[in-house]
């Protein structure tokens, strides 16, 4: 067994007993990925750090409950941030622009000159512009698969399909992205 999953294995049994530092630990090590996966959809940095948070604190309250049943511990964090997704974009509309916070987020990436910026923010947006045409279940397996890099086993797990549904839905939604990228050129 991967020593990672070990690790979590033993700081979710600390952090289900109310060890904070343990859970402390968890979240440094698993936030950055719920993030990505969160930014992702969002497009916003701001959201998606609110929303990594809410995901976290909803992990602390559902961890008491939690059974490590041979997934990654980042499979259940996954699963939790897609319904927290989804009860977001219930809540809100969706708007989409560039804070302040997402211009530092370029320059702490290594991107400074304002081209470049606005280069790599158009890529982005171009990215997402084309991710969010597609439905929204094509939009999560292909999130975590390519960018939570989770296996179709793991992505079985949090989308509570089998795995050769998984298959036939990355198949069908990288299908549905290359008809969108070719329409978007």
């Amino acid at each position: 067994m991967p020593v990672r999953l070990d690790r979590d294995r033993e700081l979710i049994k600390k952090a289900q007993r109310g060890d904070s530092e343990a859970f402390g630990d968890l979240y440094e090590y698993h936030a950055p990925a719920v993030f990505r996966y969160l930014y992702t959809h969002l497009d916003n940095r701001m959201d998606a750090e609110d929303l990594t948070v809410e995901v976290f604190l909803k992990t602390w309250q559902a961890l008491p409950k939690y059974i490590q049943r041979g997934a990654p511990f980042l499979a259940f964090l996954y699963r939790i941030a897609r319904n927290t997704l989804v009860d977001h974009y219930r809540q809100n509309s969706h708007t989409e622009s560039i804070s302040p916070e997402d211009m530092d987020g370029y320059k702490a990436e290594g991107i400074s000159e304002p081209v470049e910026i606005v280069s790599s923010q158009m890529e982005h947006q171009l990215i997402l512009n084309v991710l969010g045409k597609l439905r929204l279940d094509y939009q999560s397996v292909l999130t975590l698969r390519f960018i939570g890099e989770l296996s179709p086993e793991e992505t079985a797990r949090v989308m509570d399909r089998s795995v050769g549904a998984i298959r036939v839905l990355q198949h069908r939604a990288l299908a549905a992205l290359r008809e969108e990228m070719k329409d978007q050129r």
